[in-house]
């Protein structure tokens, strides 16, 4: 990859040539690219999160940390499931892709940024708002695991069962922990939630209203 070292070169290369990414990722400084992209992921995060009103600085705050802790908690069910299905790869490499893929999703979701403040300041509805964020994140986290997925061919996986796997996991840790930092639209009170509750029983209880 050219400019290797050029934090604005890694990010056109992975929107533009991801396999160059990949390669890199192999290479001996990939610890230094993977800690860039890992940045760039977590404040690409932050800027979509930028919501207004109340929210202005406390959901960049609850979206970075969520997404920060999602990468932590998953990271080491990616490693062994990287193994089982074949591949031998380094620590530093598994990192790195998935630093990767949480980077791409953030700069998707930095593309859709506009859409979402045109809704935001147009309507009042949490459900709907709630609803379109994550149509969007959806969107961006499939091209982020795509990414993976092509890291695991490159890396010669026998399988992508064990991949896919992971990846269910970690779109439900995500869920859950969006709910965990509960209220990330609308404004609260107080900075966390002060009872548990499950991601879809959350939804379904914005959805009414309660």
């Amino acid at each position: 990859m050219p400019n290797a070292e050029n934090p604005i070169s890694l990010l056109e290369n992975l929107l533009k040539h991801p396999g160059r990414v990949v390669h890199e990722l192999q290479q001996k400084q990939a610890s230094v690219l993977a800690g860039w992209l890992l940045l760039f992921g977590i404040v690409g995060i932050a800027i979509y999160a930028q919501s207004g009103g109340a929210q202005m600085w406390i959901a960049p705050v609850k979206l970075g940390l969520g997404t920060l802790l999602a990468v932590l908690i998953c990271l080491p069910s990616l490693y062994i499931f990287t193994c089982l299905g074949g591949i031998d790869a380094q620590l530093r490499s598994v990192c790195g892709a998935l630093f990767a893929a949480v980077c791409l999703s953030s700069i998707l979701l930095i593309g859709f940024a506009p859409v979402a403040w045109i809704f935001s300041q147009s309507t009042d509805s949490i459900a709907f708002m709630g609803a379109l964020h994550l149509l969007f994140w959806l969107i961006g986290i499939r091209f982020g695991l795509r990414l993976i997925d092509a890291t695991g061919r490159f890396l010669g996986a026998r399988s992508k069962g064990h991949l896919r796997i992971w990846s269910v996991i970690f779109i439900l840790v995500c869920l859950q922990m969006t709910t965990t930092l509960r209220p990330i639209i609308a404004p609260s009170k107080t900075f966390l939630p002060t009872e548990k509750k499950f991601f879809l029983a959350h939804w379904l209880d914005s959805i009414n209203g309660k």
